[in-house]
């Protein structure tokens, strides 16, 4: 009877133990491959811009292991031209989808400058043989005033890149209204949603289609 109680408890306690650890993977999948790009290196693709990026489980809305997430939560197109060789450059992708802007709107970069950081990151990914692909800066929730900094910003972003022959990606016709960020795709004034994410995904599965990539 002993043994049997002992058998009950040890099978009990292995059941438990492998749930949590396929929980532990579940959530925490994407975050476990993308070290393992880490290691592996040289990533097809890099996503580089602001915690919006950051925030992205591109593994699982991509469905595939070749994507590196290099977002840098908090920072403004400065700091990406001053990390982009460690970032982006040295890892040699195929192409990289840049994103960002609204920091630099929100502690008042001038249009000027931050069109000026763009133009440099594009340029330089284009100089090393990396295919960019802008996703246009996403506006915030019901902030005129950030809005009309965004549709500047974007407007030259669209212009640039149609000069250029790059391509882009307009979240805005898909996750906002005249008001800015519609808040069924929103869970605060700035950041999206799983509901946003799977469309910005959609958006990027497309391009990648297109590349033959």
């Amino acid at each position: 009877m002993k043994t049997k109680k002992l058998l009950t408890a040890s099978l009990l306690l292995n059941f438990i133990l492998i749930t949590l650890i396929i929980a532990f993977a579940i959530i925490y999948r994407d975050k476990i491959l993308q070290r393992f790009v880490s290691i592996k290196g040289n990533p097809t693709i890099v996503m580089y811009g602001n915690s919006l990026t950051a925030q992205g489980k591109w593994v699982e809305l991509l469905g595939r292991t070749d994507v590196m997430n290099n977002g840098l939560p908090g920072l403004c197109t400065y700091h990406f031209l001053q990390l982009i060789e460690s970032h982006v450059i040295d890892l040699k992708p195929e192409i990289c989808f840049l994103e960002g802007g609204i920091n630099d709107i929100t502690v008042g970069v001038s249009q000027e400058k931050i069109q000026a950081n763009f133009q440099s990151l594009l340029e330089i990914m284009i100089r090393n043989n990396i295919k960019p692909v802008v996703t246009l800066t996403p506006f915030e929730q019901n902030d005129p005033i950030s809005r009309a900094e965004v549709i500047a910003l974007n407007r030259f972003l669209v212009d640039y890149c149609q000069k250029h022959s790059i391509t882009y990606i307009d979240l805005n016709a898909r996750i906002s209204d005249p008001t800015g960020l519609r808040s069924e795709f929103a869970v605060d004034k700035t950041h999206l949603n799983e509901r946003a994410y799977q469309i910005w995904g959609e958006e990027i599965s497309r391009v990648l289609r297109e590349s033959k990539l």
